[in-house]
């Protein structure tokens, strides 16, 4: 089972000088990023509303597997789907 956030849970992220995420904050907590999976863009609708992602699906030090995504757009960042 998992749980989606269809427009995403915005989280906190810390990342590097390529905009790849090394610690995630969510609920308060900082997960370390361990592992990254697989990292995708997205860049679609740009005739009536762009939407620019750019998605990571990674694991963290304490357990988690989730995907979140970076707004390149806005900068920011959201959770949108987290595994069990």
């Amino acid at each position: 089972m998992t749980r989606l956030w269809a427009e995403g849970e915005p989280i906190d992220v810390v990342s590097d000088a390529t905009q790849t995420p090394c610690t995630l904050i969510w609920q308060g907590q900082s997960h370390q990023v361990h592992g990254i999976a697989k990292r995708w863009r997205v860049d679609m609708d740009w005739w009536r509303g762009r939407i620019w992602r750019e998605y990571f699906k990674l694991t963290t030090h304490t357990g988690l597997l989730v995907i979140v995504y970076r707004d390149v757009l806005t900068g920011r960042w959201y959770l949108q789907r987290l595994y069990d």
